[in-house]
């Protein structure tokens, strides 16, 4: 039982230390928790070009993981630039929804009129180029067509103020578990091993609510969802990182 209230009360602290307290920022800072979740999320991205879209069982792993990334970004992002990082993530959701509903074929999804405007709209968007401008002036990233203003390293380590701004949609089930761990691990700077994840998951899928965890990462867990967490922790044998 004590060992129960410890790990309950390391969730809530940690999750609160998450939370967002003194609001978004106006602009990027170099090494601001929103440049170093936008590294990542670059990256990921970046993976995404150098992917063959024809193997859907690859499309199928780094796809959704690229936009998870994005969405802490996004959830990170100041005023300046949440309107254009939110269209991206937008624009990326929409082509994972018609790569699914095409059971993950890139040349069906093609072959159907919502998949080919999409596609054309990817294309042709001005949103990429403005998001690479922006990273490579406010946090020093560089992209393949812009030099960043400040050759000094970036620190790409997510620690301290990890405040989530910008309420985002983590959806239902299995899926808004995931990436409520996904903002856990960023806050936490660890890791869940899958079958960590797995487990969790497995512990809370009918416990939980999307708006239930959404509150967790705005740092305002009910006490019920504090004792689920904890509970599920414990079962799964995962040592909180507060």
């Amino acid at each position: 039982m004590i060992k129960q209230l410890v790990l309950v009360s390391a969730l809530g602290f940690g999750f609160t230390a998450c939370g967002s307290s003194g609001g978004v920022a106006a602009t990027a800072t170099k090494g601001d928790a929103f440049c170093k979740l936008a590294q990542t999320a670059k990256d990921d991205n970046d993976a995404l070009d150098a992917l063959d879209f024809t193997d859907s069982a690859k499309v199928k792993l780094e796809l959704p993981a690229a936009i998870d990334s994005l969405s802490a970004a996004v959830a990170k992002a100041p005023t300046d630039i949440a309107a254009t990082f939110k269209e991206l993530l937008t624009n990326e959701e929409q082509i994972e929804t018609l790569l699914k509903a095409n059971d993950f074929d890139i040349t069906k999804m093609a072959g159907t009129d919502e998949g080919k405007k999409a596609l054309d709209g990817l294309d042709k968007s001005p949103i990429p180029d403005k998001v690479d401008k922006y990273l490579s002036d406010k946090c020093g990233i560089a992209t393949s067509d812009t030099t960043p203003t400040d050759t000094t390293p970036l620190d790409t380590t997510v620690s301290g103020d990890t405040s989530v701004g910008n309420s985002i949609d983590l959806g239902e089930g299995e899926a808004a578990i995931n990436k409520f761990l996904d903002f856990y691990e960023l806050g936490a700077s660890s890791t869940l091993t899958a079958d960590e994840r797995s487990c969790i998951v497995s512990n809370l899928v009918d416990k939980v609510t999307g708006a239930d965890l959404n509150q967790a990462i705005a740092g305002q867990p009910s006490a019920e969802l504090q004792q689920a967490l904890g509970l599920a922790f414990i079962n799964c044998n995962v040592t909180v990182q507060s």
